[in-house]
């Protein structure tokens, strides 16, 4: 099985507070995830500019999830700030516009992944292997608020399917694709996602919400290895 990665999520409304969670993280993590919404795609507004990040230094390498309708328009301005890998749904895109990101991403060395939203299917992302993508995301919980529940069959939206058994749809028909699931990981929860499949877990309020943010990592490092 690949090797797994806890990835620090930042969920801010403001650049101050998002700087503050990076530092708290530097010394426990390799990257780190910045949520980015414009209310588009989302209802809620996060941190959305880029200009922030380009006089900023930081050793963690930074994914951005763009939660947003057209992320086209601002690939490359993340890219330009400095983010290593971008993240965009595939629900957000059109043929034109996947193909403009990918290629945006490849001429910058960046990485690219796609993303699903609770109310798509796993099998949607199959649609961009035929491209040579290899990065997807399980966001397994609606888009845009932290502290959410993931989404695991029953309960609240029963109509919706497991974000279990989308990971492991997903790493049935693409063994080595990297899958991250992001949303409601805990401890526990980790593991599940890990035994159906996901190898990287962007982590939100399980790590910033503890008291010792160092053994929160290495306790959801434990949790999935």
């Amino acid at each position: 099985m690949m090797n797994s990665e806890i990835i620090p999520a930042v969920n801010e409304e403001v650049w101050g507070l998002v700087e503050e969670r990076i530092r708290k993280v530097e010394p426990y993590a390799e990257w780190v995830h910045l949520d980015v919404a414009d209310g588009t795609f989302t209802p809620n507004q996060l941190w959305q500019n880029p200009l922030d990040l380009k006089d900023f230094k930081t050793p963690l390498k930074i994914e951005v999830h763009l939660m947003m309708k057209r992320p086209e328009t601002v690939v490359g301005d993340w890219i330009t700030a400095g983010a290593k890998r971008i993240i965009v749904h595939a629900e957000a895109l059109t043929d034109d516009s996947f193909l403009a990101i990918k290629e945006i991403c490849q001429n910058a060395g960046a990485g690219l992944m796609i993303s699903v939203t609770p109310e798509s299917s796993w099998k949607f992302l199959t649609l961009y292997m035929g491209h040579g993508i290899v990065s997807f995301q399980v966001l397994s919980v609606h888009p845009g608020v932290a502290g959410q529940t993931m989404i695991t069959g029953g309960g609240e939206f029963p109509y919706l399917e497991s974000s279990y058994d989308k990971i492991s749809g997903l790493r049935a028909h693409c063994p080595d694709c990297d899958i991250e699931v992001d949303g409601g990981v805990k401890i526990g929860i980790a593991k599940k996602c890990r035994e159906a499949g996901a190898n990287l877990f962007a982590v939100s309020s399980a790590i910033f919400s503890s008291a010792d943010i160092g053994k929160a990592i290495s306790d959801l490092e434990t949790d999935v290895a």
